[in-house]
């Protein structure tokens, strides 16, 4: 018996090799080096500028063991002075030892809360270059705005929901892909980095993330209730382009599931190797790192650079044999395998419809499910 025509939404969860333009900003007062319509390489500096780190706080009261309003009879350095990394700020002699407070980092002595015993430092700017991390061609240069416009080769990835402003770093996979990340797994070394981490991160863990200054986090699945407290809204055209600080991307739904082999194995093949994470988007973008990538931006004539960006739209596809498709339904939400079988006729379900199961053949297991419980995926 010929099998049904059988019909699915499709979606685009990687998108390779695609000819795209991104925007390299100064994020400080600076100046941009780089030319229109010059060939660039990953570690090419399109520009430098001067970044400001923001503030320190040591509460001298509890390191010295004093009373708040005894703290400035210890100080060696005044407020209002310049201190540099390794100078003493403050120092107390006892019977049987000395208690010294060494400035961690160069700052500004910019004030002491005489109530609390707490010092705030000012960080001093650091001059910074802002290297291109791709291969590609200047197509425009904004000196006013501090913006290098490339034409590159990227390979997209699109989750389901996310959050946050377009940022930038260096993927690291800090989990297995069913694995649930705590806060305990963020520290201070991924500052600035993209983290790949695993099926599901809660509040405590996107509070730590934020306050480790990490870029963005791609996850399997978020919770609800955190996502909505972030974005606003589960509906895409009433949302917001919502910020806290970071940007983080659901590619499988809500609640703990695991993140998808194949999105999951392309990021661990980027390990170490800059990428663009924004949220609100959606998407991840991983460049080519095939020198030879420029030649063929050099063919490829695109419209200009546009801030607005959408996902691509579910479209339909029709369900056959061999079809690669992603489970969208409990209890095997997020698995995906390859369609090894599709019933002749339709099956009477215990909730008394009747429709058509196939069977989706996983690196694990086999699944027999009704055919409108998945979605092809490419």
């Amino acid at each position: 018996m010929s099998s049904p025509t059988l019909y699915a939404n499709q979606r685009i969860r990687i998108k390779p090799n695609i000819c795209t333009l991104i925007k390299r900003k100064l994020r400080g007062p600076g100046r941009i080096l780089a030319q229109k319509n010059t060939e660039i390489s990953p570690h090419d500096v399109l520009g430098n500028f001067k970044l400001t780190l923001g503030f320190t706080k040591v509460n001298l009261a509890r390191e010295l063991n004093v009373l708040p309003i005894d703290v400035p009879k210890f100080l060696q350095k005044a407020v209002g002075q310049t201190i540099y990394k390794g100078e003493l700020v403050a120092s107390k002699k006892g019977l049987f030892n000395k208690s010294q407070i060494i400035a961690p980092t160069d700052g500004i002595f910019q004030q002491l809360d005489e109530k609390t015993g707490e010092a705030t430092f000012k960080l001093l700017p650091r001059e910074v270059s802002l290297t291109s991390g791709v291969f590609g061609v200047v197509e425009d240069v904004d000196h006013e705005k501090g913006e290098v416009t490339i034409k590159t080769m990227m390979t997209e990835v699109f989750g389901i929901y996310g959050t946050g402003y377009e940022k930038e770093g260096f993927i690291h996979v800090i989990a297995g892909p069913a694995d649930l990340v705590s806060k305990d797994n963020i520290t201070e070394q991924y500052r600035g980095q993209i983290l790949v981490a695993g099926s599901l991160i809660l509040e405590a863990t996107i509070k730590k993330a934020m306050s480790s200054a990490i870029s963005g986090i791609v996850c399997g699945g978020l919770n609800m209730n955190d996502y909505l407290a972030m974005a606003g809204t589960l509906n895409p055209s009433k949302k917001p382009l919502s910020d806290i600080g970071i940007s983080i991307i659901g590619t499988e739904g809500f609640g703990v599931i695991p993140m998808g082999d194949d999105i999951y194995e392309l990021l661990k093949r980027y390990e170490g190797k800059f990428a663009i994470i924004n949220g609100n988007m959606g998407r991840v973008m991983l460049p080519s790192d095939d020198p030879n990538s420029i030649l063929v931006c050099r063919k490829v004539g695109l419209p200009p650079y546009n801030d607005i960006f959408e996902k691509p739209a579910l479209t339909i596809s029709e369900v056959k044999t061999g079809s690669k498709v992603r489970l969208i339904t409990a209890p095997f939400m997020g698995s995906q395998g390859i369609i090894s079988e599709i019933d002749g006729n339709p099956t009477r379900l215990e909730s008394g419809i009747s429709t058509y199961l196939i069977t989706v053949t996983t690196k694990n297991k086999k699944i027999r499910t009704p055919y409108t419980n998945v979605e092809v995926v490419i």
